[in-house]
């Protein structure tokens, strides 16, 4: 029987659609063998939790191009797959993340034909056949009409829907780091003491004297117990054989490698930078996070997210939470911010998690004080 044959997609059960997440893609790289490389895992996790965890709102677009806050839609904060907000979006994250695309079945829909529920797929389910006049789409090779559908995909090129699969794109780098990491674990069991030089100063030894000798020193030091010894023996820790520490060095390499896939800055997840770009702060180094690698991901699901409200509603991450300044700062950023009509004063007491005050919903801007008359070389 064909994979892709028509059915009744109102017989679709989203419930029906959620397998295990051992899926398998090409190069015989999978989710769950991502998921245990170190840098990997790292880096999907940094990215995805921290735009989990960004304060979301919901706003309507009023006529006077104001914005009033709204309570955020159901579907967004009371998952029916009875998990939370923060988890429900960083399911999201991470399927883009690991496979390219993440793909949500919606359930019951309002009077404005917005959904009341969204329930995330495996991604390895869903096929989209690209071959004809209009791409035809399946979940576990039923075939589910498009509007019923969520997709956020990460890399796509012209011609195609779906979004480029990290694990298919990158198998034969994410396999070398692989077995460099479990390459890594077996020297640490081997070799996880530096070499050593133990020398018999009163005589020759045979080669099952010396063997006796050196499998007993190995199992002493190796359980951190003293390895006693008479007069006559000397013991020289020697360096790490230079074969060794380039191997070590290469686990850098890797790690530096897997963060330029998920475009983070390779020192959080182990890797090395280069000596031309440096970061003065710890605050640079968010910035650079923020502007190169979570602001097109926060872009690509507050768009999606648009798309499942009743127009003129949507949901707006706050990526200021994200850089933490000092009070003093932070204060003076919001008192210029509401003085130029930026932002109103309940929007400023949201960002501090205080409730909304009468009449804070107002942007017009503050008049500004003026500046006092100069008074040198005037005449009294």
């Amino acid at each position: 029987m064909s994979l892709f044959r028509k059915t009744e997609t109102r017989s679709v059960d989203p419930s029906a659609f959620v397998t295990d997440s051992g899926w398998s893609d090409n190069g015989g790289m999978t989710q769950d063998r991502l998921l245990s490389i170190a840098p990997a895992y790292s880096a999907i996790k940094l990215i995805s939790e921290t735009i989990a965890t960004l304060p979301l709102h919901a706003y309507r677009k009023t006529a006077d191009g104001r914005r009033q806050a709204l309570p955020l839609p159901a579907w967004l904060a009371d998952p029916i797959d009875g998990s939370t907000t923060v988890d429900f979006i960083q399911r999201g994250v991470v399927s883009a993340l690991t496979h390219g695309n993440a793909w949500g079945l919606k359930s019951g829909f309002g009077t404005a034909g917005e959904p009341t529920g969204v329930q995330w797929l495996n991604p390895a389910r869903v096929i989209v056949d690209e071959s004809g006049v209009m791409p035809r789409f399946y979940v576990s090779g039923r075939e589910v009409d498009r509007s019923r559908l969520v997709h956020i995909p990460a890399v796509v090129v012209p011609g195609s829907l779906v979004g480029i699969s990290p694990i298919r794109a990158f198998a034969v780098t994410l396999g070398s780091a692989e077995t460099a990491q479990l390459a890594s674990r077996d020297w640490a069991r081997n070799r996880q003491v530096p070499g050593l030089e133990i020398e018999y100063k009163g005589g020759k030894l045979t080669d099952e004297q010396a063997d006796a000798v050196s499998a007993r020193a190995r199992s002493k030091i190796r359980n951190g117990e003293p390895f006693v010894h008479g007069s006559d023996w000397g013991l020289n820790v020697m360096t790490i054989p230079a074969g060794d520490a380039a191997f070590l060095e290469s686990m850098k390499g890797n790690a530096t490698t897997v963060a330029s896939i998920f475009n983070i800055p390779p020192e959080m997840v182990g890797g090395t930078t280069g000596a031309s770009l440096t970061y003065n702060t710890v605050e640079g180094q968010t910035d650079w996070l923020l502007m190169f690698t979570l602001r097109s991901w926060v872009s690509k699901f507050e768009a999606a997210f648009f798309r499942l409200m009743p127009q003129p509603q949507y949901v707006k991450f706050n990526v200021d939470a994200f850089k933490r300044v000092d009070t003093r700062t932070r204060y003076s950023v919001y008192q210029t911010a509401r003085q130029i009509g930026m932002r109103s004063i309940n929007e400023l007491r949201a960002l501090e998690d205080l409730e909304p005050i009468e009449g804070g919903d107002d942007f017009a801007p503050l008049a500004s004080t003026p500046a006092p008359a100069p008074t040198e070389g005037v005449a009294p």
